[in-house]
């Protein structure tokens, strides 16, 4: 291995060394004021093309304050050595706007041309090698936490911990990536003249935010990031195991290795081995044996469920899975379920159309399986042969019968909940109050006095409904393990908003209200138990997210915890006024660990104010 990994290194060092990496910067503001700046990353063979966009390969934009300084130390002709590092500025920062350009060496921090500015350094950030290849326009448009990123180089930001999070995966990799774990991922320095063969280093995992992490080359001092579900990063040996030939896999080192061992490459891959490698904890097969796993879904796009219309909660419609984007499903209503002319897709987003998205999680209180409306009897809306077809499922469950599905049928096996405690749930009685976030809601961010109106027949299920005269024409079925339901008191307990019943008049205080409704409250025990203070205290005002927004489920968001009550989350969408605010159980599956968009394929939506 040795040989090859020297052979491969000189034959690509001959030919790549001599590529110079440069930033252009464009750089638009008022006077004094913030301003948009651009950083466009460009490799310069010799010739002059500031102005194609075609020869851009990396472009970044952020929003800073105009003392600011990017560089890029490179190497120039055959000989290793540093570039001088340079800035290349287009700017308006003048008193009378007029724009300027200019080209200075770092050879001082202080100004030129009336400017001062402060050196900026940052490590290479790798566009992500998707786990889903497929390939979109759309995601051009997505945004990516690279100002952020390099923010958080700097201790300026934080992001929540992937384990903060309830399994947002299909395959739990929280014990597999952490800090100082080595693992093998592509080198990128020798993709232009190697077409046929790729060629992987070493590196060590550096610091770890949501699905990306901070990692540096074994033996060199380049840093980068990359998401751990991207096509890029391996178990060490992972190259062994998959071609154990090596004709299509080679290890070499990137260009920048140490200047002490460039020429000497023998010594340096020993030590690289021997003094960084072995003995040291690395990542697993198991690692990309679950990766594989992602792509294998619980589900199949064209299976048929059940789906709580969102309009009229009473009622429960047939839907379809058009995609699914790991646990995520898009479903919809379609003609070939729905009994009479579908309703207008523009005035209800679960109907099917060229361009519908209602992207639910798998574990959503919005779906049920075929037949969950015939076994609780509860309002269908179907065709006929389906209102049969479930009929018979009904009494198959009743008969203690294993039912007789269609092959595109969700099962209640398939969406089984965990068992519930029969002691507990003997405690649980129709008219006991509690505080809800109305999942039905434009808004969520206040809790709502309501009640249980009646028990399902399916174990665990109940039929909820906010207090006061809509009560039954707006309840709807939940399972009693769900991330919306809390105990009297919490609101008052966590410094929240409690909306007091419609038409209610005077002060609203639990004690009177349940004495006058002669009411109990739903046991403690009933809830979902509290998480760990551990857990909790992963959860800071500050850090960031990504989050789905309940209101228009489709988008994904940067997002930032605004403040914490309890184990429910304020979370801000960035760039978004405070009204927009929406509370989430820690437990949500709607909020994710920076970089689950980025993995998945998914379009996570810029913030209100960035410009694209």
């Amino acid at each position: 291995m040795l040989k090859l990994v020297i052979l491969c290194f000189a034959l690509f060092y001959n030919t790549v060394s001599s590529t110079r990496f440069l930033f252009g910067v464009e750089v638009k503001c008022d006077f004094d004021e913030v301003f948009q700046l651009t950083v466009s990353h460009w490799e310069d063979d010799g010739n002059t093309f500031w102005d194609r966009d075609e020869d851009i390969t990396g472009r970044m934009t952020m929003f800073a304050r105009k003392k600011i300084f990017f560089y890029q130390d490179g190497h120039h002709g055959f000989e290793f050595g540093k570039l001088e590092p340079y800035g290349w500025f287009l700017h308006n920062c003048t008193k009378n706007g007029n724009f300027r350009e200019y080209r200075h060496g770092l050879s001082s921090t202080s100004g030129s041309n009336g400017l001062e500015y402060i050196e900026y350094t940052m490590s290479e950030f790798l566009k992500i090698v998707r786990a889903n290849k497929k390939s979109d326009r759309k995601l051009d448009k997505t945004y990516l936490w690279e100002s952020y990123l390099h923010q958080f180089e700097k201790g300026k930001t934080s992001f929540i911990p992937v384990e903060a999070f309830n399994r947002n995966l299909t395959v739990n990799f929280n014990e597999c990536v952490k800090e100082g774990v080595i693992f093998e991922t592509v080198v990128h320095d020798y993709d232009k003249n190697c077409d046929s063969i790729q060629v992987r280093w070493f590196a060590r995992i550096e610091k770890v935010c949501g699905y990306r992490v901070l990692a540096q080359f074994i033996g060199a001092d380049t840093k980068f990031w990359l998401n751990i579900l991207s096509d890029d990063m391996f178990g060490l040996a992972n190259a062994a195991m998959s071609d154990p030939n090596m004709d299509k896999i080679v290890y070499a080192p990137p260009l920048a290795i140490n200047e002490e061992y460039q020429n000497d490459m023998v010594n340096y891959v020993n030590n690289c081995i021997d003094g960084e490698i072995v003995g040291q904890t690395s990542l697993s097969p198991k690692f990309d044996e679950g990766k594989a796993l992602l792509s294998k879904h619980r589900f199949k796009v064209g299976q048929r469920l059940e789906l709580l219309n969102y309009s009229n909660s009473t009622e429960i419609r047939v839907a379809r899975i058009q995609e699914i984007c790991g646990r995520r499903m898009n479903v919809s209503i379609t003609k070939k379920d729905f009994p009479e002319s579908l309703p207008d897709a523009d005035d209800d987003r679960q109907v099917f159309s060229s361009g519908s998205q209602y992207w639910i999680d798998e574990g959503s209180f919005f779906i049920f399986p075929v037949g969950f409306a015939a076994v609780n009897g509860y309002q269908l809306n179907a065709k006929k042969e389906y209102i049969e077809h479930t009929n018979k499922i009904a009494q198959a469950i009743k008969n203690g019968e294993n039912p007789r599905y269609d092959s595109d049928d969700v099962t209640f096996d398939q969406l089984a909940k965990d068992p519930i405690d029969p002691m507990i749930w003997r405690k649980v009685k129709v008219g006991q109050k509690f505080e809800l976030i109305d999942p039905l809601a434009q808004q969520f961010n206040n809790l709502h006095v309501a009640s249980i109106l009646k028990f399902c027949k399916t174990e665990g299920y109940l039929i909820v409904g906010m207090d006061g005269p809509d009560a039954l024409e707006d309840s709807f079925p939940i399972h009693i393990n769900n991330t919306f339901m809390f105990p009297v008191g919490y609101a008052e307990k966590y410094n929240l908003e409690l909306v007091p019943p419609d038409e209610f008049k005077g002060t609203f205080r639990w004690d009177e209200y349940l004495e006058k409704e002669s009411a109990e409250t739903l046991p403690l025990d009933l809830f979902k138990p509290m998480p760990s203070q551990e857990r909790l205290d992963k959860f800071k005002v500050g850090l960031r997210l990504e989050a789905a927004d309940m209101c228009e489920n489709q988008f994904i968001c940067p997002a930032t915890v605004k403040s914490v009550h309890g184990r429910l989350i304020n979370v801000n969408f960035d760039g978004w006024d405070e009204e927009f605010d929406e509370l989430y159980d820690v437990d949500s599956h709607d909020i994710l660990p920076i970089g689950w968009c980025e993995a998945h394929s998914y379009v996570l939506q810029p913030p209100k104010k960035y410009n694209y």
